[in-house]
């Protein structure tokens, strides 16, 4: 789930994992260092986010090189690193951000727009406490923010805490914004066993959000699309995936979410061709190995898997746990490893409750016999009362426990 930081609501965050450069990881420049014969020589060209804010980027710097403690700098050139690290699902950028910080990172009272910029990158680090904790605070301080509402709401029910969530969604509602609290709430819904009526809700929504960023559209009919994909209504969900496609805003879930779907329709044709120049992004390199594997291009699935593992060993050397949901689906899908599998998934799944760690800790349990693990996901999803028609074939596999 993710979006933008600046001023403005940040209604999705993205769990897709950073990643090195692609080049770094090819076999054939492993060998050596290479080193230009001459400076006219183009090494690289920059990312087109990166030129359109060069002169912003360069603004922001003169000012932090006279002042090192601008917060107006700081803020400004970290929100541009964020979305660029987002953008490109480039580590590095979240680095500079974070470095940009130092000097507020462990401070008890940092400015408001360093605590949401602090909070942003500890939920990157999966540091969900420490999130959770800035955030908590930046509402006791601002609490006709939006933007501080519906980004703690969303890392609570990212967590699986719905209660607090929509506790937080009520607030965002009469504290801030009925619009974006409504839209909050419905999320919650979805995924505690009111799906229609969340679907209901946001629909009547969608009007209004023609006055909102295209982001912010694009968001909607996503979240439109997730709803009713959950309730097994595949057609109107591929309806709403295509309308939020429409947009022209790049964004790496919703490819990442549309291409599952085209997966689970069987159609791995449309997912490599929606994603032939995407393999930047981690997560969207796994789907472009699940669907070679899918249309039984053997060769071309050998390649991404090569690719795949040099970026989860160059993962598990940053000591990042980014990867643990993905490398799982990696190790079920192309591995057989399903032990290991099993490990990832439960870690993860410790972390973060989305629909898709929940599906894939059950895919991992079955597939080690692991019934423990299967029935206690099973119970929670009892508990939660989530309704998801993916998870259906995973929970019929589960025995019925027979009363001594």
């Amino acid at each position: 789930m993710k979006r933008s930081i600046n001023n403005k609501p940040i209604p999705r965050w993205s769990f897709a994992c950073s990643i090195l450069c692609v080049l770094a990881f090819s076999p054939a420049l492993q060998a050596a260092a290479y080193t230009p014969q001459s400076d006219q020589v183009v090494v690289t060209v920059l990312p087109d986010f990166l030129q359109t804010n060069s002169t912003e980027i360069r603004q922001f710097k003169a000012v932090l090189a006279q002042d090192p403690h601008s917060v107006e700098a700081s803020v400004g050139l970290a929100r541009l690193y964020i979305e660029l690290g987002r953008t490109e699902s480039d580590p590095r950028y979240y680095g500079y951000a974070e470095a940009l910080l130092q000097a507020w990172w462990n401070a008890a009272n940092p400015p408001p727009e360093i605590l949401l910029l602090r909070a942003t990158l500890r939920q990157h680090q999966h540091d969900y406490a420490a999130a959770l904790q800035d955030l908590k605070q930046l509402v006791r301080e601002q609490p006709s923010s939006s933007q501080a509402w519906l980004t703690l709401a969303v890392v609570q029910w990212v967590q699986g805490d719905y209660k607090a969530a929509k506790q937080s969604c009520s607030a965002l509602t009469t504290q801030a914004s009925t619009w974006y609290g409504s839209l909050c709430f419905s999320q919650v819904l979805s995924l505690t066993g009111q799906a229609e009526r969340a679907y209901q809700l946001q629909a009547s929504l969608l009007p209004e959000a023609t006055n909102q960023a295209p982001e912010i559209q694009q968001w909607v009919q996503t979240n439109l699309a997730e709803v009713a994909w959950r309730q097994g209504k595949t057609q109107v969900a591929e309806q709403h995936f295509l309308k939020a496609l429409e947009t022209k805003h790049r964004d790496n879930y919703l490819l990442r979410v549309y291409s599952d779907f085209l997966l689970s329709e069987h159609r791995p044709e449309e997912v490599l061709n929606l994603l032939k120049d995407k393999s930047s992004d981690d997560a969207l390199l796994l789907r472009l190995a699940l669907a070679s594997q899918q249309a039984q291009q053997a060769e071309q699935t050998q390649i991404y898997q090569e690719q795949l593992k040099a970026r989860y060993a160059a993962a598990r050397l940053r000591k990042s746990s980014l990867h643990r949901r993905d490398e799982a689906l990696y190790l079920l899908s192309f591995e057989n490893a399903n032990p290991q599998a099993l490990v990832l998934a439960k870690a993860n799944w410790a972390e973060q409750k989305e629909a898709e760690d929940t599906a894939l800790l059950l895919r991992a349990a079955l597939a080690n016999q692991d019934l423990t693990t299967a029935r206690e996901v099973q119970a929670w999803l009892q508990q939660t009362k989530q309704q998801d028609a993916r998870f259906q074939s995973y929970l019929a596999q589960i025995p019925v426990e027979q009363a001594s």
